[in-house]
């Protein structure tokens, strides 16, 4: 089941980061664990970013590389996924 998250985006542009988010899809039936995760909001506090007062989780994926820093604490994204349980349908009918 697929259910959305906004991913944190840093694109380094020579002296300059670029920080976004992005909203992505994530197969509920992937997922390993979600970890709050603190060490980003040092980068955001250096980096001025307007983002540096938001919660932010570690989500790692099965057979992934790239773990995914998501907007939102690991009870808010899980809470997200329980609304969203197997009977529930998020895209279209």
């Amino acid at each position: 089941m697929l259910f959305p998250v906004k991913r944190l985006i840093i694109e380094n542009t020579g002296y300059k980061r670029d920080i976004s988010l992005k909203t992505i899809y994530i197969n509920s039936l992937n997922i390993i664990s979600i970890t709050d995760y603190d060490g980003v909001t040092e980068f955001l506090l250096r980096e001025r970013s307007e983002l540096q007062d938001k919660s932010f989780s570690l989500i790692k994926i099965n057979n992934v590389v790239d773990d995914i820093i998501a907007l939102g604490s690991a009870q808010q994204i899980y809470s997200t996924i329980r609304e969203n349980g197997p009977g529930k349908k998020i895209l279209n009918d």
